[in-house]
């Protein structure tokens, strides 16, 4: 993780196919293609009508790759597509990747596996058994992606890119990373929604996972709407570096529980060039949080770092874990035009530093 500057934070009906297993993929219809093992992929980009159909087994080191489909396809995924493990695939790949123009994603029933269990060391991302992430989207134009259930990803879940996407009604499950090993979760950097794009609507989704339920890295207009957030690291914009910007943020309607922190803005120390701005947490309901709904671990740059503007939080209540921190914990360098109101956490104690300490929940 970054060291941080500046630090705001208070979760089958078969079709007209049967094949045999060497076959080629087979359109029901003049316009629908069925991908029924891994080497179908190919064959079936330019097809506007795409079933990929459960359940098969990816070999280890394949990703599929559906990032060059024709604008208007709807893929529909039915029963369970488990990838094996790799050994070759890094932090770099994604098993997974979705791409187009008003592209109709459809995984309701469907689950997507990552065998994550079988690269699980407590690293993560930083170090250990090579591992790649999941799902990446490059979507845009009005796209929708719901109803698909990811188990067990290796790593990062959703790194979202495009534009003018939105994910509704998502399931991710990695409980299994919650088992410990020497202190610490098997399951690490299991980020559920990392968005690095513009105009990203994500609703109605739960999560368990062991890192940030929600991470903005950059982008604009991003939306965050009725998700259950647990056993993560919160709801989260950044880390941000230099350069990197955020304009209109929206998160409201929220559970987090039993997690290290609840919603936190966090930047890179001595991070220049970029800001965080037009952002609003609202109606959020916490519950076990066990850190702080914040946490720094630098001092702020004396350059005063990333600026963040214009924060909204309304509405943020609910309880912390025995024995966790600060219920508020704000450090800033650089921050103006915060607004804060209904913040009931209990038990309530803070530390805030470069705001005013009438600021609600100070």
């Amino acid at each position: 993780m970054h060291a941080l500057s500046t630090l705001t934070s208070l979760g089958v009906a078969l079709l007209a196919f049967i094949g045999a297993a060497n076959a080629a993929p087979t359109p029901a219809s003049s316009s629908t293609c069925t991908i029924a093992k891994a080497s179908d992929v190919s064959g079936c980009l330019s097809s506007t009508n795409i079933v990929i159909q459960g359940p098969f087994t990816v070999p280890a080191e394949t990703k599929l790759d559906l990032s060059g489909l024709k604008s208007g396809t709807t893929v529909t995924v039915k029963g369970t597509i488990t990838w094996a493990k790799s050994s070759s695939l890094t932090k770099d790949d994604f098993l997974f990747t979705l791409g187009g123009s008003k592209i109709t994603f459809d995984g309701t029933g469907a689950t997507f596996h990552g065998n994550g269990q079988l690269y699980w060391d407590t690293q993560g991302a930083n170090g250990g058994v090579k591992k790649p992430k999941f799902f990446k989207v490059l979507t845009t134009g009005g796209s929708t992606i719901k109803g698909i259930t990811i188990k067990n990803s290796p790593i990062h879940i959703f790194s979202i890119g495009g534009s003018d996407t939105t994910l509704d009604h998502i399931t991710v499950d990695n409980t299994d990373g919650d088992k410990l090993s020497g202190g610490k979760t098997l399951g690490h950097n299991t980020d559920a929604f990392d968005v690095s794009a513009t105009g990203i609507t994500i609703q109605n989704s739960n999560v368990q996972n062991q890192d940030d339920c929600l991470a903005v890295n950059k982008g604009s207009n991003i939306k965050f709407l009725s998700n259950n957030c647990s056993g993560g690291h919160g709801i989260s914009i950044g880390s941000i570096d230099s350069g990197k910007t955020v304009d209109g943020v929206t998160v409201q309607g929220c559970t987090i529980s039993n997690s290290d922190n609840g919603v936190r803005i966090k930047t890179v120390y001595k991070a220049t060039g970029g800001y965080v701005k037009n952002v609003s947490y609202k109606d959020i309901t916490l519950s076990g949080i066990k850190k702080t709904t914040r946490t720094a671990r630098r001092p702020v740059p004396p350059t005063g770092g990333i600026p963040i503007s214009a924060l909204t939080l309304s509405n943020i209540h609910g309880t912390m874990a025995s024995g966790s921190k600060y219920s508020t914990y704000i450090l800033c360098a650089a921050c103006s035009g915060f607004t804060f109101s209904g913040i009931n956490i209990t038990p309530k104690k803070s530390s805030c530093t470069g705001v005013s300490s009438s600021l609600a929940g100070c």
